[in-house]
């Protein structure tokens, strides 16, 4: 019989639904006599996990009942299983990968550099799974998602795979403002709020990375920086134990961080990124496959910790910072980018200090951002650097007199922290540390981006 999706198709979803209503006597009576699934609900919605394993248990034991009471018991569950089963292995791809071996139900699949075996059950219970997303026309759609994926591996042309489940995420997570909607920043790097990552991500992937209190069901201020890809599946029999080399994709961690840094800094909100992940992959496609759903590897970045308040409206990000910072990541391989960089690190940094000393070390990380950007020389630093800000972003004379006179503000209290608050007056600029932080990096973010974002990185 020649192969066509579209005739697999129209025979495996009416199998699929017709095993579908048999097996729910035999779930039941199985739960009966061992447990029944926990049930899970939140603000009276039902919440618990469809019973995958257990209906892959279930059509197992129907397999190998051996018992004649065993077999007559099963006999109708069988009748609606094997049909299912018998068209599975007909997909040209299923078949080379079971062989001719009698009984034989398992087989390798490979995807990106891991490789699980499987068997014809767990893929069985994976369709349901799917289906019972859509009702009674989600078996038609859990078909076709499953033969698109099945002919990935056997062409090399692009196919066009329902609901986009041949596509993949490597991606940054962030802790930061509120992320509402997805933007492209170059190169293939998208930025998306955690929540359109749903299907991608798993909560308990990254629970130890985050605060307790931040449910699933309130990611606002979890976002991602993401590269997609399109993904193949490979199928060999169960006793092909081939090793192949891994392969491995271009990083693009450090752009992603570079960028993360220009938006903390143009938005002014910290930006805290805390995992690196590789190989997400949607999980429906997994559990089509008859995999448990997993990513390619991962590496914890920092923690998000106290940064995150629970009780506080999340801060929003602007779209005049999106657009500020995209321009300034275009610039990044510019020759003055480098002297720039820790700059931009330090300021994104001094955003999101914490702890005993934090209000000290914003102050360091202001006044050092700005001798890196004005590399004074000799005695009077901090006259320097008043004039020479002064220069850069006033545009009258009583504008430049308020910048000189924020910037003092910024060395007086500099001053007073390196060479401690020794007499009255001292100890009056160190009162002074959150206003002038507050004026200080809004001059300096100002005064940095003006820098980038000319033509040769200087003063103009």
């Amino acid at each position: 019989m020649t192969y066509s999706l579209n005739s697999w198709c129209a025979r495996l979803a009416p199998s699929l639904s017709h095993l579908a209503k048999v097996q729910e006597p035999f779930l039941a009576a199985y739960w009966q006599a061992s447990s029944y699934p926990t049930h899970v609900s939140f603000n009276g919605k039902d919440e618990t996990p469809f019973p995958k394993d257990d209906m892959a248990h279930l059509f197992d034991l129907a397999r190998s009942a051996s018992r004649s009471v065993e077999k007559e018991y099963y006999k109708p569950l069988r009748e609606a299983l094997d049909p299912v089963r018998g068209i599975l292995r007909s997909h040209p791809t299923l078949a080379r990968a079971l062989g001719t071996g009698i009984g034989n139900e398992e087989f390798h699949v490979r995807i990106l550099n891991g490789t699980s075996l499987t068997w014809l059950t767990q893929i069985v219970a994976g369709l349901l799974e799917r289906a019972h997303e859509d009702g009674d026309g989600g078996f038609a759609r859990a078909a076709n998602e499953l033969g698109s994926v099945l002919d990935l591996s056997s062409t090399t042309l692009g196919n066009d795979v329902p609901n986009g489940l041949d596509l993949g995420y490597d991606l940054m997570l962030f802790h930061g403002p509120e992320i509402r909607n997805e933007f492209e920043i170059q190169g293939g790097l998208i930025v998306k709020p955690a929540a359109d990552l749903s299907d991608y991500l798993d909560r308990e992937w990254i629970r130890d990375f985050v605060p307790e209190e931040m449910d699933r069901r309130d990611w606002r201020q979890i976002g991602a920086v993401v590269r997609p890809f399109h993904w193949r599946p490979a199928f060999r029999r169960k006793t092909d134990y081939r090793d192949e080399p891994p392969r491995w994709p271009p990083r693009f961690e450090d752009d992603a961080l570079t960028f993360l840094e220009f938006l903390s800094v143009a938005n002014q909100t910290p930006v805290i990124p805390f995992m690196l992940m590789h190989g997400c992959l949607h999980r429906s496609a997994h559990g089509l496959l008859g995999l448990a759903h997993s990513q390619g590897g991962f590496q914890p970045i920092r923690q998000v910790g106290r940064r995150h308040d629970p009780f506080r409206a999340p801060p929003r990000l602007q779209k005049s910072s999106i657009d500020l910072a995209k321009q300034a990541y275009g610039k990044r391989k510019g020759e003055e980018f480098e002297r720039f960089a820790p700059t931009i690190h330090r300021l994104s940094e001094s955003l999101a200090r914490l702890g005993r000393f934090g209000a000290n070390d914003r102050i360091l990380d202001i006044s050092q951002s700005l001798e890196l950007m004005f590399r004074p020389s000799g005695g009077g630093i901090s006259r320097q650097l008043q004039d020479g800000m002064a220069e850069l972003l006033g545009v009258d004379e009583k504008h430049k007199d308020e910048i000189r006179a924020a910037i003092k503000q910024v060395y007086d209290v500099r001053s007073a922290i390196v060479h401690g608050a020794t007499d009255a007056r001292r100890k009056r600029h160190l009162e002074g540390r959150q206003s002038a932080f507050i004026s200080g990096f809004n001059l300096t973010q100002q005064a940095l981006f003006k820098m980038i974002l000319s033509d040769d990185g200087t003063r103009d």
